[in-house]
């Protein structure tokens, strides 16, 4: 099985990596496992310029790490996206990942874009209140279209600032209850 995982925070180490990290070592076999850390890679914003409709399934941007991106995008059975909240939305190097996206979503057949599942983690540094992920599940709805997924999971973590996500009992179950769920998609395979 072919997993992606997009590693969205921008600090190495902390809560979210921690966080996919262990939900990642849920998940058993050997699996094929491509993490992007949006620290390690460089995608450039979207320009809003529109050439991926004439052009379908290419991007005017062709020198950043986007072009194995949208490939392994196509393929992939499995993504996962990991993400911190910042004012209840996506960061900017996440979000620069989720708008180039657009290019697929512009396709008129999309039939090259393989059925996947979705498993998303959030981390929220503040303490818990309502509608704390809604901006990261609203900019999802859309998002899960274009790529073809069905969410299989959306766990999150709220007040990192002062529990860290390790020490997070409830969302760390059901990271593993995820994992899991993975682990009997794959067999199923």
């Amino acid at each position: 099985m072919e997993i992606v995982a997009i590693m969205g925070s921008h600090r190495n180490g902390h809560n979210t990596q921690k966080a996919l990290d262990f939900f990642l070592n849920q998940i058993q076999g050997s699996q094929d496992v491509h993490i992007y850390n949006v620290n390690k890679i460089r995608v450039e914003p979207c320009k809003a310029c529109d050439y991926c409709i004439p052009h379908q399934g290419e991007c005017i941007t062709k020198d950043d790490d986007m072009t194995d991106i949208y490939q392994k995008f196509e393929t992939c059975d499995l993504l996962v996206i990991a993400s911190p909240v910042y004012f209840s939305a996506f960061p900017s190097k996440i979000k620069a990942i989720i708008d180039r996206t657009q290019m697929l979503y512009n396709l008129k057949d999309r039939s090259i874009i393989k059925q996947k599942e979705i498993a998303v983690i959030a981390v929220g540094g503040a303490p818990h209140y309502p509608r704390q992920f809604q901006a990261i599940d609203n900019t999802l709805e859309w998002y899960k279209k274009s790529l073809n997924c069905h969410e299989i999971g959306f766990v999150q973590f709220s007040h990192t600032d002062e529990v860290g996500t390790m020490e997070n009992e409830k969302s760390l179950e059901a990271l593993k209850d995820l994992g899991q769920l993975v682990n009997e998609f794959a067999k199923s395979r």
